[in-house]
């Protein structure tokens, strides 16, 4: 099993940073839906999500055959993988690691490109172009914006991505980040039906539901048609739907949530940014990755949670070490106190 962020241990009330949720919390509309909803939970959930398909396909402005729901993004990466496959796939690194665990379970070759941290975790188009000629692999998998790096690539990168590349190469694009960032993402290639874009969304993180496991993904129809073939029917619960039928509507918060991640992950960038022992990269998300300049984030782990808070290593992250960290946006507060305690970390 692959590691993820989430706080495990018994402290009920630990600050947990390794987690990327929206601090503001579930939109007020959403728990109105959910808590009239419950008495839904008696019946059958529709087999395949069908309503939430249509308003999501309508807020998107897409056909509902280009729309496939998932229980959170992570059923989708594996529905990708067992559909599409098997063949030779590239994945952009470091970043999300079920990509390769979900594509070696089900036969794929694996091959990498390390974007390093000389590069500012940043794609060089040049770069990536030559690997794929060189290993022509039938997918490419590229998460934007970046996890663990916080990097976006703007739509116009991506485009001149698929131009330059072989056009049986099927692009997965995860966007589960994008809400959180100033671009809009890669959804107008599908709607000019690219045969080989697939996007990923999660409704999960942004709109702050991760308990619930909702996210959909976005792509040709007969993309879309192969991957509903190996896909098990109701493996979304009947809230989810609820949720998912709702979270488009939440337009005020949608914007709230910008606003305030934009203007605190800069205060939070700054301040990290005057911590001598560490190294703060730019992030265009949720969330920062540092390098700390001395000693290992197992330590800095383990004297934050005396403290009673969390972050995420990165050890694990192809292309990162144990000295790599990554940190959520959280309240202004609770940022604050975090900060806090870097700053006077064996200083």
């Amino acid at each position: 099993m692959n590691k993820h962020g989430g706080y495990q241990g018994e402290n009920k009330e630990m600050l947990d940073f390794s987690v990327n949720i929206n601090p503001l919390g579930i939109p007020a509309g959403i728990r109105e839906k959910l808590i009239a909803g419950i008495d839904e939970l008696v019946k059958y959930p529709e087999i395949s999500g069908v309503s939430a398909i249509e308003k999501i396909a309508n807020d998107l402005a897409v056909l509902p055959e280009n729309i496939i729901l998932g229980n959170g993004a992570i059923e989708l990466i594996y529905l990708f993988a067992r559909s599409m496959g098997p063949g030779k796939a590239l994945i952009v690194q470091p970043t999300f690691n079920e990509y390769e665990r979900a594509l070696k379970l089900y036969g794929w070759e694996v091959v990498h490109h390390v974007v390093t941290e000389q590069d500012g975790f940043i794609i060089n188009p040049e770069a990536l172009a030559a690997v794929i000629k060189n290993e022509k692999p039938q997918a490419v998998f590229l998460c934007n914006p970046n996890n663990p790096t916080g990097r976006v690539h703007s739509n116009g990168f991506i485009r001149e991505m698929l131009e330059h590349s072989a056009p049986e190469i099927n692009w997965f694009l995860d966007e589960s980040f994008m809400d959180f960032s100033e671009e809009s993402g890669s959804l107008l290639l599908v709607k000019e039906a690219k045969p080989s874009v697939f996007i990923l969304k999660s409704l999960t993180k942004f709109y702050a539901l991760p308990g619930l496991r909702i996210g959909y993904g976005v792509g040709v129809a007969p993309m879309i048609k192969k991957m509903e073939h190996f896909k098990e029917p109701w493996t979304i619960n009947a809230l989810g739907l609820i949720a998912a039928t709702g979270v488009y509507d939440e337009k005020d918060y949608a914007a709230k949530t910008k606003t305030y991640i934009k203007g605190e992950a800069q205060r939070v960038f700054e301040a990290l940014s005057q911590i001598k022992t560490l190294k703060v990269y730019k992030s265009d998300t949720d969330f920062h990755l540092c390098r700390l300049l001395t000693g290992t984030a197992a330590e800095l782990q383990m004297a934050l949670e005396k403290e009673g808070m969390s972050l995420r290593t990165c050890e694990d992250f192809i292309g990162l070490d144990k000295s790599y960290f990554r940190i959520a946006i959280k309240k202004e507060a609770d940022n604050t106190k975090l900060l806090t305690f870097l700053k006077n970390w064996r200083n």
